[in-house]
């Protein structure tokens, strides 16, 4: 009886490994790398991240998001303004593997009196991308957390090759991006 027990407490130890979610390396996930000393201020260039054309890190005000940010940093990456799109991107030293769920999490915002006309945001691999989305329009002043999954079966073309975080502004207007999350089970 004793030697079940020790066998089924084992098992389900093994059982719940298997199904962990352990977290993927990301450099500067709630820019707070950044260190900005006025209120609302903003630098085009975000630390451990590439960053295209009118994009950077902001610090919050009560003027762009009243409340506090989600993840507790006062900073925020912003991504594109009212003349042009804006892109992030992080590679990550984690690559794609066989078998593995992956799972991406950010919250997408719109400040207070800067239009959000669209964005896509999303995991990729040699330029491919695996998961994407770009269906989540928050209220001026306010975050929503975005979920994307990619499931990467059994064979996947791009095994072997680096992650890469990314967010595109689509259109002429801005969206803002804090607490950044990848996990792999």
């Amino acid at each position: 009886m004793k030697l079940r027990t020790i066998l089924l407490s084992l098992a389900s130890c093994c059982l719940w490994t298997a199904f962990a979610q352990t977290p993927v390396g990301i450099e500067n996930p709630n820019f707070a790398a950044d260190e900005l000393f006025c209120a609302s201020c903003y630098y085009p260039a975000i630390t451990g991240w590439t960053v295209g054309p009118n994009t950077g890190v902001q610090k919050n005000s009560a003027g762009d998001f009243p409340g506090s940010l989600p993840g507790g940093s006062p900073n925020f990456a912003y991504v594109g303004n009212l003349n042009s799109t804006g892109s992030i991107m992080q590679i990550l030293g984690a690559t794609v593997r066989a078998n593995r769920t992956y799972t991406l999490k950010m919250s997408v915002g719109q400040q207070l009196g800067i239009a959000l006309t669209g964005y896509i945001a999303g995991l990729m691999a040699d330029s491919v991308i695996l998961a994407s989305d770009t269906t989540l329009r928050p209220a001026p002043g306010t975050f929503l957390e975005e979920t994307i999954v990619y499931n990467s079966g059994p064979a996947p073309p791009q095994v072997g090759r680096p992650l890469v975080i990314f967010v595109k502004s689509v259109g002429n207007g801005q969206v803002d991006i804090a607490n950044v999350s990848l996990t792999v089970q």
